[in-house]
């Protein structure tokens, strides 16, 4: 028999026995589905790349001091990094920030954003939709205001009207025209809906010393040249700065990263290595019991089997025609597992939609999804079949013939393989059981956890103060003074406060040193 006519058996058998086939291929299926709906989200989230031209390419730049401590980067280092790099096509600076967006006819709203250099969209490969692109003469000393806006500001709050281009908007203190909007989703790289050239920062900004590092920039490796290359002459650069300027750049030099590293972190990806290997568990004990299913079959083919084997069929022949009923199963299972797969997909996606998903990370099928299925579905059906296959290929054909099918040696050998794939199966189950329970017992104690404050009566508020309002720290404190003595005068109000952070929220790194310890 050829593989083609194995497959026809095949399918008339699985046929025939259609109650054991909706059973295997439906706890098949859970375990396949599972793996490929999980799959698919790793797939977005690490496998695939940003959605630029040759996004490989594109990293960050940061500062690395000698203890491998990242920081961000000023203005004047970023300017000597970039008219000394030849290893690096383009580089833009970036900072980030909010920004109070007003118009004459529309109320006022706060959006993210960010001040840029010209050459921001053109090194990352983006074109607007509408417009134009920042030109040179837009980042020079003294260009004129201009801004770009998302596409989603441009229908949310413009209603989608071409006419927007020239229009005149206010932005933290600042009149812009409008020049460009780009394309749908583009909230990059921190869900930014506006940008503005480095030109319009505020001069308390500009005028920042070297040593003020509150910036991150973004760069296209050259032609040809490989990440390593990159790093090894920025260093140098760094080495050369630090020889210049000893008092702000000791031992400090910029440091490219991969840009797509930066955005997912590495929590984020061993969370999600772990969830991909939690569901390989579920489908390794979902393959033990439908191996122990095809042991119990076999028992009723052994008959069969001694006939196929008298008549002169070798013991390959049996094994790849077992095999061909397995795999032909797994891929039935893979069916409806990639319907539950979909179904598990559309719900993590809109679990997802209000919670900051970065625009790109698209929860979407590719040929890489199907590779993995396909993968699947023939390693399972080889996994769970093996076992029968060659305990049905070993039976003894004179015992078998002689017995009517009812073989003491093939009985033990039997309860051999089924008690060996019952120990794998359990001993599976109590370690998918146990990181469950650890899991499961570390989200409820953060959950529950006292934090020794009542926030039952505590309200918070958020607010940013423009630069170009308030550039002195002395109308900045004051603001702050009288922000929080009105509303401690309020009869409502028990108490008030201004914190930078809130508790429990974090705060900007600072490194400090120890005078008698100057090596920590």
């Amino acid at each position: 028999m050829n593989l083609l006519q194995d497959l026809r058996y095949a399918v008339r058998l699985l046929l025939k026995d259609r109650w054991f086939t909706a059973i295997a291929a439906i706890v098949l299926a859970l375990g396949i589905g599972a793996n490929n709906a999980v799959f698919t989200i790793v797939n977005a989230v690490l496998l695939r790349s940003l959605p630029f031209p040759n996004s490989e390419q594109l990293v960050v730049l940061l500062t690395r001091d000698a203890r491998g401590r990242q920081s961000g980067i000023s203005l004047a280092d970023f300017d000597d990094w970039r008219s000394s790099s030849r290893t690096l096509s383009g580089m833009s600076l970036v900072f980030g920030g909010s920004f109070n967006v007003s118009d004459e006819g529309r109320i006022a709203e706060r959006y993210a954003g960010s001040y840029v250099s010209a050459n921001y969209f053109k090194m990352i490969g983006i074109t607007p939709i509408l417009g134009r692109d920042f030109g040179p003469e837009d980042d020079g000393p003294g260009g004129p205001p201009v801004v770009m806006l998302a596409n989603a500001v441009w229908q949310q709050r413009y209603g989608s009207d071409p006419k927007v281009l020239g229009t005149q908007i206010r932005l933290n203190g600042i009149t812009a025209t409008v020049i460009g909007v780009v394309r749908q989703g583009l909230g990059f790289p921190q869900q930014e809906q506006v940008w503005l050239p480095m030109s319009q920062l505020p001069p308390a900004l500009r005028q920042q010393p070297r040593q003020a590092r509150n910036y991150f920039g973004i760069a296209r490796l050259a032609s040809g040249v490989t990440l390593d290359q990159a790093r090894a002459e920025l260093n140098a650069i760094g080495g050369a700065l630090a020889s210049g300027y000893p008092d702000t750049n000791k031992d400090l030099a910029p440091y490219p990263d991969p840009l797509q590293r930066l955005i997912i972190g590495p929590q984020i990806r061993l969370l999600f290595w772990a969830l991909l290997g939690a569901v390989g568990f579920v489908l390794l004990i979902a393959c033990s019991n439908v191996a122990n299913l095809l042991l119990a079959r076999a028992a009723r083919r052994t008959g069969e089997m001694s006939v196929r084997v008298a008549i002169g069929a070798s013991r390959w022949q049996i094994v790849r025609q077992l095999l061909t009923e397995s795999v032909l199963l797994a891929f039935v299972a893979g069916a409806l597992g990639l319907l539950l797969s979909v179904a598990g997909i559309r719900w993590f996606d809109s679990e997802l939609q209000n919670v900051g998903r970065p625009w790109w990370m698209v929860f979407t099928m590719d040929w890489r999804t199907f590779g993995f299925l396909f993968a699947v579905c023939i390693g399972t059906g080889v996994l769970f079949g093996l076992a029968p296959a060659l305990h049905v290929s070993r039976t003894n054909v004179n015992e078998t013939l002689k017995e009517g099918g009812r073989s003491g040696s093939t009985g033990i050998r039997a309860r051999r393989w089924a008690n060996g794939l019952i120990v794998a199966q359990l001993a599976l189950t109590l370690v998918l059981l146990a990181g469950a329970g650890f899991m499961m017992r570390s989200f409820y104690e953060m959950y529950n956890r006292e934090i020794g404050i009542d926030t039952s009566r505590v309200l918070t508020m958020q607010l940013i103060l423009p630069v170009r309002k308030y550039p002195t720290t002395e109308s900045r404190t004051k603001f702050m003074e009288q922000a929080e003595e009105r509303p401690s005068a309020a009869p409502d109000i028990e108490a008030a406060s201004i914190a930078t952070n809130v508790p429990g929220g974090g705060g900007g790194s600072r490194q400090i040193e120890f005078a008698a310890r100057p090596d920590v």
